[in-house]
C-alpha cells in the first residue's frame, strides 16, 4: 500500500510585536533528513512537508512544501491537510513553541498588586492594542505569555488509522525519566511511536534517539541519518 506522509520540522515563531518574536533551537534538520529517508524508499506516495520559517528543507523534488510560522498557523495547516488529503502517516518533528504573547505591559502599570488585578492591568494597558512595535523609549515591558494549543493530540482525532510518531525533548534528565516522560506523551496523545531526545546529547554533536512502541519496546540510534533512518523504518513498518 503507498502511503502518503506528513512531516513536520522546525521551530515555531511566535510574534511580540511586528518586528520582535519569540522561537526556539529546532533546526528542522531531522525531519528534513526523515523526508530524503523515505522519499528512496518504495511504497511512499506524496510527501507533505510542513516547516517553519528558517526550518532546514529537505531535497525532495515533487514533495508538497508548506510554510508556517506560529502555532496558530500550524494548527491551521494540519486541520486543512488532514480534512482535503489522504494521510496515512505523521512524523510530528516539529518544535512547537509551548507559549506565545497575550499582552505587553510598561512595568510602572503593574504595581504592587494581586494577580487578578495585574491580569486586568494587562488588558487595559497591553501595548499591543496601541503599537505595531514597542516603542523602544519604554523600559523594561513584561510580556504576558499564554500557552498555546496543542497539536499533537489533533492528529489521532483526524486520522483514526494512521501511524503517529510524536517527539519528546527534555534537557539533562536521567534515562529512565526521559523514557517515562516520553511514553506518558504516547499514551495521552495516541501515538503509535515516539522519538525521545535528550538536549544535552543533541548538542554535543552525539545525538541519540530513542523510539518507543505502544507495548514500550525502544529502539535507539544515534546520529541524526541512523535516527531518520529508524523513523522512516518506523513509518514504513507500522499501520496495516
Amino acid at each position: 500500500m503507498t502511503k502518503n506522509i506528513l512531516i513536520t520540522a522546525g521551530g515555531t515563531i511566535e510574534a511580540i510585536d511586528r518586528v520582535r518574536s519569540i522561537t526556539n533551537t529546532g533546526t528542522g534538520k531531522l525531519g528534513s533528513l526523515v523526508a530524503e529517508n523515505l522519499a528512496q524508499r518504495s511504497g511512499v506516495g506524496n510527501i507533505y512537508f510542513v516547516h517553519a520559517k528558517n526550518s532546514c528543507i529537505p531535497d525532495v523534488p515533487g514533495a508538497v512544501m508548506i510554510g508556517i510560522e506560529s502555532a496558530e498557523d500550524l494548527e491551521n495547516v494540519v486541520r486543512k491537510l488532514c480534512a482535503e488529503e489522504k494521510i496515512d502517516a505523521v512524523v510530528h518533528s516539529m518544535a512547537v513553541s509551548d507559549y506565545r504573547v497575550r499582552a505587553v505591559l510598561p512595568a510602572g502599570e503593574a504595581g504592587n498588586i494581586g494577580s487578578q488585578e495585574l491580569m486586568d492591568k494587562f488588558d487595559k494597558f497591553d501595548i499591543l492594542k496601541t503599537y505595531n512595535k514597542i516603542p523602544s523609549d519604554i523600559k523594561n515591558p513584561i510580556i504576558l505569555l499564554e500557552q498555546t494549543p496543542k497539536v499533537l493530540p489533533i492528529f489521532r482525532k483526524l486520522l483514526p488509522k494512521a501511524v503517529i510518531i510524536g517527539f519528546k525533548l527534555l534537557d539533562n534528565v536521567p534515562h529512565e525519566k526521559l523514557i517515562d516522560t516520553a511514553y506518558r506523551l504516547l499514551i495521552s496523545n495516541g501515538c503509535d511511536y515516539v522519538l525521545a531526545n535528550d538536549y544535552v546529547s543533541v548538542e554535543s554533536g552525539a545525538h541519540e534517539g530513542f523510539l518507543i512502541d505502544r507495548e514500550k519496546n525502544i529502539k535507539s540510534r544515534k546520529g541524526k541519518y541512523e535516527i531518520a533512518d529508524m523513523i522512516a523504518e518506523a513509518v514504513i513498518e507500522g499501520g496495516d
